[in-house]
């Protein structure tokens, strides 16, 4: 931030090298850094104007400068002191210094820095009250900082609770003071107690305040600088008073915890402190830090309330939004790094209201989701406009388009789609011209993948039973009567149980049904309803009474009219069920079924119809047979994202895992922790694509499933929390 003078001893003598350190900048502008409230021996701190801005150059490092003394502790002998000081330490791009007055009452109206003006006023009448204050400084140049917003408890009218007009001459509220940080000053409720739990900050911009967020030292004890890393940061073209007192007055920086922390927000390109009109704009945000920190979270804030909120986790998060911009509305920006430190923008103003361009996203697909070569691909999207109507919505690929639609539902099939990755987007045009483009939408058009064929059939006579109406059970029958027996003993039923199905947890069954082969002859109309058994691991059929009815049985099931039997030993379509895929899926997706598990089936029916199949005692290579065909997608696996951001475990954290499946999920999704470390998950929680939380669910174990049945088609983010780790990961639903 300052010249650097480098000398370098050789043999040969000595040399001298001069450098410029690069100064950081972002959005544009360079980021320059210092505080503006601060005392010495001329009010109530120590040492004198000199020394403090001798050390806030030398020791502090700090870009600008400002001494803000005690009016009422100073006379103009002082005042002139401090004029002169600031002068004579000011140098054009190396360190820019700014002198001020802290105008102060107790137990009345609170304290406020003025800075800049070429006189000062006290708390003795006709500037004894905030409304006169506000009087003397909207007759001078200068600005003004409203300081450490309830910090004298007594100051019960302090600041009018900003229910004076606003003034253009208060720039600035502090949101951190001394070493009290920002839990103190920013996030403890203010003055009203009906306002949602609004802090000062946010009160006094309800109320019309164009203020920016600052924060400075106010220090006593010739530490200028030193006593904490806290900062203003102040986005300026170069280091001098004019472009510093500019920004401010622009309202162009922001409050930090961190001293070399950087953060840009602009709404259709206005940075922050800006006042633009409304309108559906993109607002942009970007953060930074000189020693590389990871920012975990960025939050924007709308008229005092949490609109969106992202989770980063990167060093230099670059994040794009549309925003609906109204008429007196403002926004700022959170963000904060892992290990804490935050930083806070100053608000973007909205003033007035243009034609506003419509709004458009696409709502099908969703994003990252795979076709197969030969589906045909329905693209819709969700279009409106505030102020007027939508003359079209265009569909692209790319640069392509493939087509229109002018009247709500907005839509377009898109048929014989070749494999490969395609970007689509939507192109609303409102009735006057104005127009929208859509957040892109990836989509992959694969090749039909690899199906896995298990079959597997009846294993023993306990494994193909019978249950009469009256709850017996036959274990050894010679043939399966499905349903209907006789007219003494009416309908039954029946169970098939299968062991060893080789099938993976969280595999997609695509075609599944049972294969019988006729015992006898009949051709009587049959209804069946086939259910499976939910059981991670069915076990065997006993002769106990109702062995068969009383399980517990799938919320799936399938309903089969079986074609005429007509010729003994056929085993061919007629004799297979109809599909039951539906039902080996819910099986398969419970979070205990292991491949190798055992499934059984459970058939019942009406009326005096039945079909007569072979059954394992008379010829076992006849008996009844599962097919099932299958397709696997791996599991997700993720990693810890910040290993030490909850406990301060010092393990190895090799080996240490989170599986999610299946990918993408329908309703139910499956998570399991593998750790090496006594670990388990301590909640899980999924945000919409927009940061908003939706669910939360609690843990304690190593494995959960959590049901998101009701949540519509499209990407979440999951955080799931560990005893000792942080898991963030994008998920997707069909």
């Amino acid at each position: 931030m300052k010249p650097i003078l480098l000398l370098l001893l050789s043999g040969l003598g000595l040399l001298s090298v001069i450098g410029i350190q690069a100064q950081p900048s972002i959005g544009g502008f360079n980021i320059y850094y210092g505080h503006l409230h601060n005392h010495t021996g001329v009010s109530d701190g120590t040492g004198t104007p000199a020394q403090a801005y001798a050390y806030a150059k030398d020791e502090a490092d700090l870009d600008f400068f400002g001494l803000a003394e005690h009016a009422n502790l100073m006379n103009s002998t002082e005042w002139t002191t401090v004029k002169n000081a600031a002068n004579s330490y000011n140098q054009d791009g190396v360190f820019t210094t700014f002198y001020g007055f802290e105008w102060t009452t107790y137990l009345s109206y609170g304290h406020v820095a003025v800075i800049n003006t070429e006189d000062y006023c006290s708390n003795t009448s006709p500037t004894s009250t905030f409304t006169g204050l506000f009087t003397w400084l909207n007759a001078r140049n200068g600005i003004a900082f409203f300081n450490h917003p309830g910090w004298d408890i007594f100051a019960l009218q302090e600041f009018n609770h900003f229910t004076n007009s606003p003034s253009a001459k208060f720039v600035g509220m502090e949101l951190w003071n001394d070493r009290d940080d920002f839990s103190k000053y920013y996030y403890s409720n203010g003055y009203y107690s009906n306002d949602g739990n609004k802090g000062y900050f946010d009160e006094a911009l309800v109320r019309g305040w164009k203020i920016g967020a600052a924060g400075s030292d106010d220090n006593h004890t010739s530490t200028w600088g030193t006593a904490n890393d806290y900062r203003i940061g102040v986005l300026a073209n170069s280091l001098n008073r004019t472009e510093i007192l500019n920004a401010f007055q622009a309202r162009r920086f922001f409050s930090t915890l961190d001293k070399n922390l950087s953060v840009s927000f602009k709404i259709n390109g206005s940075e922050m402190g800006s006042t633009i009109i409304g309108g559906t704009w993109n607002a942009a945000i970007k953060a930074s830090d000189g020693d590389g920190e990871i920012f975990e979270e960025i939050v924007l804030v709308k008229n005092g309330v949490v609109q969106n909120t992202w989770y980063p986790l990167v060093a230099q998060p670059e994040i794009s939004q549309s925003i609906v911009c109204s008429n007196g509305d403002y926004f700022y920006v959170r963000v904060r790094q892992i290990d804490g430190n935050e930083a806070i923008s100053s608000p973007i103003f909205i003033s007035g209201s243009s034609n506003q361009p419509p709004s458009v996203s696409i709502t099908s697909p969703v994003n990252n989701v795979t076709f197969i070569v030969g589906d045909p691909i329905l693209i819709s999207a969700n279009a409106s406009d505030g102020d007027g109507t939508i003359q079209k919505v265009d569909f692209y690929q790319g640069t392509t388009l493939l087509g229109s639609a002018s009247s709500s539902p907005y839509s377009f099939d898109w048929n014989n789609v070749s494999e490969g990755t395609y970007l689509l987007t939507a192109i609303a045009t409102d009735n006057v011209g104005a127009m929208a483009t859509s957040p892109v939408v990836s989509i992959t058009v694969n090749t039909a993948p690899a199906t896995l064929v298990f079959t597997r059939q009846i294993a023993s006579g306990n494994d193909d039973v019978e249950e009469t109406s009256k709850g017996v059970v036959n274990l050894s029958s010679d043939d399966i009567e499905l349903v209907y027996d006789t007219k003494a003993t009416g309908s039954q039923v029946v169970g098939l149980r299968f062991n060893g199905i080789a099938i993976p947890q969280g595999a997609i069954i695509t075609k599944a049904y049972i294969q019988f082969t006729v015992d006898e002859a009949t051709s009587t109309n049959c209804n069946l309803t086939i259910r499976g058994e939910d059981s991670d691991n069915s076990v065997a059929f006993t002769a106990s009474s109702k062995t068969v009815s009383r399980r517990v049985k799938t919320t799936a099931s399938v309903n089969w009219a079986p074609a005429a039997w007509t010729t003994i030993g056929n085993s061919g379509t007629a004799q297979q069920t109809t599909d039951m895929k539906s039902i080996v899926q819910e099986i398969v997706n419970r979070s205990l079924w292991n491949s190798g598990n055992s499934m059984s089936f459970i058939i019942t029916g009406t009326g005096n119809g039945k079909r007569t199949a072979v059954a394992y005692e008379t010829t076992p290579a006849k008996a009844a047979m599962l097919h099932i065909e299958y397709t696997l997608l791996k599991a997700g696996k993720i990693s810890p994202t910040n290993p030490d951001l909850i406990g301060t475990s010092d393990l190895d954290d090799s080996g240490n895992e989170l599986i999610f499946y299946p990918i993408p999920f329908t309703e139910m999704l499956n998570i399991e922790l593998q750790s090496t470390v006594n670990d388990k998950i301590i909640s899980v929680e999924i945000f919409s694509s927009t940061g908003n939380l939706l669910k939360y669910f609690s843990g304690s174990g190593l494995k959960m499933q959590i049901l998101l049945a009701e949540l519509p088609s499209g990407i979440y983010l999951m955080k799931v929390k560990s005893t000792s780790k942080i898991y963030m990961q994008k998920i997707i639903k069909i």
